[in-house]
């Protein structure tokens, strides 16, 4: 069991804490900032509730990464290889308000760099109606090994007399 989620966890405690007291303030001084149209902005801090889902598995036959994606559509998440050994995955999905003075950004970034061994062109993936994508990389096909090959002599017409 890691503890890394755990000092995480207790690192982002201290910015929850002060998020909370700026929109405290945020309310008290809401109407007069209303008449300076200020933009304002509300940021999300990790915890256990809202963490991605993601989980990497690697067998013999191929390399596989899947992430919970439930919050982004499928036209919101681009895929690419980068660096001949890497695959890079950026979701991004902006939502406006109907009052046209805020809007909503979630963005999530992820690269995954492949053990050697892995045919990146052969990779593939495939999003789930309940939002979790999956990539899917092939191992390379191992090469034959060496093997012997057999001579098989004919008889020629000179030496069959």
């Amino acid at each position: 069991m890691s503890h890394v989620p755990i000092i995480f966890r207790e690192f982002m405690r201290p910015l929850r804490m002060m998020e909370y007291q700026m929109r405290q303030a945020e309310e008290l001084l809401r109407p007069s900032f209303h008449y300076f149209n200020f933009p304002r902005v509300r940021l999300e801090y990790p915890d256990e509730a809202s963490h991605q889902e993601e989980a990497v598995v690697e067998d013999k036959d191929k390399f596989q990464v899947k992430l919970n994606l439930q919050d982004f559509k499928p036209e919101d998440i681009t895929i690419k290889t980068v660096d001949g050994n890497a695959i890079h995955i950026e979701a991004k999905h902006e939502l406006k308000h109907d009052n046209d003075k805020g809007f909503e950004l979630k963005q999530l970034v992820r690269r995954f760099v492949l053990p050697s061994g892995h045919d990146i062109q052969n990779s593939y993936s495939t999003l789930s109606a309940d939002g979790v994508l999956t990539i899917t990389t092939p191992k390379i096909a191992k090469a034959i090994e060496e093997k012997t090959i057999p001579i098989t002599h004919e008889k020629g017409a000179e030496e069959s007399k």
